[in-house]
């Protein structure tokens, strides 16, 4: 009798263990994107050649840890931390190079922004790349840090290589409202707006 019992007791402790590891359930994760509104049109080159301006974006490159779709925090210099259940949607180099391509045709600086090269059709290509795109948390207020270096060259089809007509590093921090990942995505997206928005209107002033 002493030995059913007990026999009995430990299956309902392993029953009841079992059970209790059944009801985990890992958390969630959120994902997250950029959003602003795009630019206003320019007003238009009276001087422009016939020809129509057609500007290259291939994809940025992004320097790692910036290459997921993690969302990358920092607490100190020498630190690079990634958020396990806060993600981006896409990473970094997609969502800043669909950005830029949206922004440019609305600015109507150019007749096409187009991703893939459309052959001699070309007039302009932008190259770009990611040096920082994450949430920087030594401050007692975190910030949005993004720093992108763009290339802007003019395309030459009799030449193996074009001209660089710009070339610049864009840096803008942005504090957050509130110490969390929503607001990381909230303040990033004004960072990359006032990005956008100073490199089209280099682009502007280098255009014929």
């Amino acid at each position: 009798m002493i030995i059913c019992i007990l026999l009995f007791a430990g299956g309902a402790i392993l029953l009841t263990g079992g059970c209790g590891v059944s009801r985990h359930q890992p958390e969630p994760v959120t994902y997250y994107a950029l959003y602003y509104t795009p630019p206003d049109p320019l007003p238009a080159v009276h001087n422009r050649t016939e020809k129509p301006l057609v500007i290259h974006l291939p994809r940025l490159h992004a320097q790692p840890p910036y290459n997921t779709t993690h969302m990358v925090y920092a607490d100190s210099p020498y630190q690079r931390n990634r958020y396990a259940y806060h993600q981006w949607v896409s990473t970094p180099a997609e969502m800043l190079t669909s950005l830029l391509l949206r922004d440019i045709e609305t600015s109507k600086i150019v007749d096409a922004a187009v991703s893939m090269p459309a052959g001699k059709g070309v007039t302009h290509r932008i190259e770009g790349v990611i040096i920082d795109f994450y949430e920087n948390d030594e401050k007692t207020q975190w910030e949005a840090v993004l720093v992108l270096r763009m290339t802007l060259t003019r395309m030459d089809p009799a030449a193996t290589t074009g001209k660089i007509l710009l070339q610049r590093t864009y840096n803008e921090v942005i504090p957050l409202k509130k110490n969390n990942p929503h607001e990381l995505a909230r303040s990033m997206s004004k960072a990359m707006e006032a990005v956008s928005r100073r490199f089209i209107a280099d682009i502007y002033g280098k255009l014929p």
